[in-house]
């Protein structure tokens, strides 16, 4: 026994235990442990050294040990360390760890046991084991490869690695795990790396051992350390499984950071280049129903206008974050949902919303990839063959290191905005069958195999549109319609509020359109929205915050028109030439013009045939008409077509009566004079065409041509016309003639022939820029040109 003792007293290299000098007082309450780890195999035994008794002498004496004689030792009340680490170990069942609560584990590699000697004043040395002391019959301990776990200090972490991610994707893949291959697991981990642990790891539950990797070790150590077990446990697929994760993290980290970049910002109205506002900043909720067939709004300050039924089933109002909820894509199966809406309706403002969202993960968390295709980008592939795959790999390069999108940590999204600025046509009943997500084929059979859900069945598909393109999709691949109408009254307030930084000029705007009915009504269009900012905004700052606003409508409208035909070119559709607009706009303005002196609003196949417009370049590209669906039958619908609002049919049919004044000289309002005096005095044309627009206005039994004849009066001021100057033959500009018609306004006013047309007339003489009371200087002459 002296012998062993003597044995197990030295380490490799001849360094004896008896050398190393340790702190007194220290006990096995572990304080001043030794940080030094033993080598596997080593004895869980510990050999307490027996200090000399002090002695007053000349020196120490040897220690007596001729009374010593070999004693067998005693059995371990639980597994010794040794047993533990043998080849042949006991591992304890997962039922017999639980009820261990109670049973005295030993210190490992850190553990030290303490020697009293009976003639010290109370002091205790500690030990470490013994590498010697392993029973012969044992044999020597089998040491397990042991990977060496470094991380690189010069590699930078990628954003995407944090302690979220690499505690679920490391719980993630355990899970997968089956009951023996997690023990096998929790096992080898505790062999080879038993310093992070206190106790065996088996009695813990998948979050507690996570837990600890992350705690003991770096992310990408944990991570290494994980696949690195189920390599050498033969389980290449979760190590693969593992790794792909990891991939897929960084990819959804980076596409995030490139659709920031991409959304973060918006561009409306006539903003110029370099002039942009952060999109959070400036954003209103929409007014968006889960019913897409509602048809225009018919909201009109003078004509009464009876809607037609375009839907009989109760509608829902929904907000943007609600589209695609998880409960109506796994409850109701909606995995296709069509919005359509009208020209600046916000559509686009409604899509780019649900991206920030994503992108920013404050809603949508349940979709793990989210893919825009815009159409208008679509548009410049059209001559190429290529796959899906391709597709999002060329307008998202960072996703090239994926062979494939399909994942089970979520779903896959598509945006499909602008589908009706889609250049190549759509034929769902002739388009060969394409379910190859990687092989590649024309756009066109591409994107009709991906409405149709061939292409990754699982994906979830938003397409957004205009009314007349997506009512032609195949019924079967539209799980749900919805539509955006704009904005209420309360958001319409909350949208200048936002627009205008200071509140007193928010304040006075609001009240301006209050007062103004036609402009409040319009203002359920975003885009209209927009030009009222824009026109206010520049008051304010040429004139000052005390300037007193606008009260026209025509520059709004213009303004508007003008957007429009912009949007148009930039969807891709054929450009025109200044001469090819106008006739666009004349044509499209007679056909307003007869069916506003009918009081209709619906437009009629005939009536398109007459008036020489196509039907999609009215509704689709020019976004000026609307068409939808009306209810005849309980089993039959019509399409019906209109202007998107009854105040742009009568915008249109004012501008298409002075346009052919400055194109022809002819007044459409009356039969042509042939005196050949009528063009001696100063514009005498456009003041017989004003008085004549105020006779027809006045003898209107129901009013359908007030708000015409403002627009009409409108035309001719000067600001109007810069605008309208690239559709006017000759770039100089007529007078406007606004005292002699405001005389004649003022008259009819005074005579109060007609009370119920009073309020129109002032807001003519608001159109026309004067005031109600006529200027002392000229109002005798104005009378006596009357």
């Amino acid at each position: 026994m002296a012998g062993q003792g003597s044995d197990a007293m030295e380490h490799d290299g001849g360094e004896t235990i008896s050398d190393v000098s340790f702190p007194l007082g220290e006990g096995v309450s572990g304080r001043g442990r030794s940080t030094t780890s033993m080598s596997e195999g080593e004895e869980a035994f510990y050999v307490p050294e027996r200090r000399p008794s002090l002695d007053l002498g000349d020196g120490l004496r040897p220690m007596d040990t001729t009374h010593w004689h070999d004693v067998e030792r005693a059995q371990s009340p639980v597994h010794s360390y040794n047993s533990v680490n043998s080849d042949t170990q006991f591992w304890p069942s997962d039922e017999e760890t639980e009820l261990s609560a109670t049973r005295v584990q030993l210190e490992r590699t850190e553990s030290y046991s303490s020697g009293y000697s009976v003639d010290s004043d109370d002091c205790e040395t500690r030990t470490r084991k013994s590498q010697g002391a392993a029973p012969k019959e044992e044999g020597p301990a089998v040491e397990l490869p042991r990977p060496e776990l470094i991380k690189n200090p010069d590699e930078k972490r990628h954003p995407a690695l944090t302690v979220d991610f690499t505690f679920k994707a490391i719980r993630k893949t355990l899970e997968k795990l089956g009951k023996e291959d997690l023990r096998t697991f929790k096992f080898t981990l505790w062999k080879r790396y038993p310093e992070s642990f206190s106790s065996p790891p088996q009695g813990m539950d998948m979050v507690d051992l996570v837990d600890r990797l992350l705690e003991f070790y770096d992310l990408e150590v944990a991570l290494q350390l994980t696949k690195a077990l189920l390599k050498d446990m033969g389980l290449k697929r979760l190590d693969a499984y593992l790794t792909d994760l990891c991939k897929k993290n960084e990819v959804r980290y980076e596409l995030r950071d490139t659709l920031l970049r991409k959304y973060s910002w918006m561009y409306e109205g006539f903003a110029q280049q370099g002039e942009h506002k952060a999109f959070d900043s400036i954003f209103n909720e929409l007014y968006i129903t889960d019913r897409g067939n509602a048809g225009p709004n018919i909201e009109h300050e003078v004509r009464k206008i009876e809607k037609l039924s375009t839907n009989r089933k109760e509608e829902k109002r929904i907000t943007c974050s609600q589209i695609f909820d998880p409960n109506v894509i796994y409850e109701k199966h909606v995995s296709h949902i069509v919005t359509n809406g009208i020209a600046g309706v916000g559509k686009s403002v409604a899509v780019q919303k649900f991206i920030m969202d994503w992108a920013k993960e404050r809603e949508h968390n349940h979709v793990y990839f989210l893919f825009p295709l815009p159409f208008k980008e679509l548009n410049l592939m059209l001559n190429l063959k290529i796959s899906l795959l391709e597709i999002v790999h060329t307008l998202y390069p960072e996703t090239k290191v994926l062979p494939t999108f399909e994942c089970d940590e979520g779903k896959v999204m598509f945006i499909c905005d602008g589908l009706d600025e889609y250049a190549h046509s759509l034929d769902f009943h002739r388009t060969e069958i394409w379910c190859d997500s990687t092989e590649p084929a024309a756009m066109h059979v591409v994107v009709t195999n991906l409405i149709r859900g061939n292409l990754l069945p699982s994906s979830l598909l938003w397409i957004i549109s205009r009314p007349l393109t997506s009512s032609r999709l195949p019924p079967e691949s539209v799980h749900q319609v919805l539509e955006v109408r704009g904005f209420t009254n309360e958001q319409k307030e909350e949208y200048f509020r936002r627009r205008f930084q200071d509140p007193a000029q928010a304040d006075k705007v609001i009240a301006h359109l209050t007062s103004c009915k036609t402009l409040h009504i319009m203002c359920h269009l975003p885009m209209f929205c927009c030009v009222v900012w824009e026109v206010f905004q520049r008051t304010f700052r040429e004139k000052g915050p005390d300037a007193e606003l606008p009260k026209g409508l025509t520059l709004m409208y213009t303004h508007l028109l003008l957007v429009h035909l912009h949007v148009r070119g930039a969807r891709g559709s054929a450009s025109r030439t200044p001469e090819e607009e106008r006739e666009f706009l004349m044509n499209l303005g007679k056909l307003a013009f007869t069916m506003l002196e009918k009081n209709q609003m619906v437009i009629g196949k005939a009536a398109w045939k007459d008036c020489g417009v196509d039907v999609a370049e009215a509704v689709t590209k020019s976004g000026l008409c609307i068409e939808f669906l009306i209810e005849q039958f309980v089993m039959y619908q019509e399409r019906i077509q209109t202007f998107i609002h009854p105040t742009i049919q009568e915008y249109l049919a004012a501008l298409y009566v002075f346009l052919t004044w400055r194109c022809t000289g002819q007044n459409v309002l009356q039969q042509p004079r042939n005196s050949k005096f009528s063009r001696m005095f100063k514009d005498p044309g456009l003041l017989d065409m004003h008085r004549s627009a105020i006779e027809r206005s006045l003898q209107s039994p129901d009013g359908n041509l007030d708000v015409f004849l403002r627009f009409l009066l409108g035309m001719a001021q000067t600001a109007n016309q810069e605008l309208l100057q690239r559709f006017l033959p000759d770039k100089n500009k007529c007078s406007s003639a606004s005292e002699e018609t405001a005389a004649i306004i003022r008259k009819k006013i005074k005579e109060n022939h007609h009370p119920d047309r009073n309020a129109n007339l002032q807001c003519c003489l608001d159109e026309l820029g004067v005031s109600a009371e006529a200027p002392r200087r000229s109002r005798s002459n104005s009378l006596k040109n009357q």
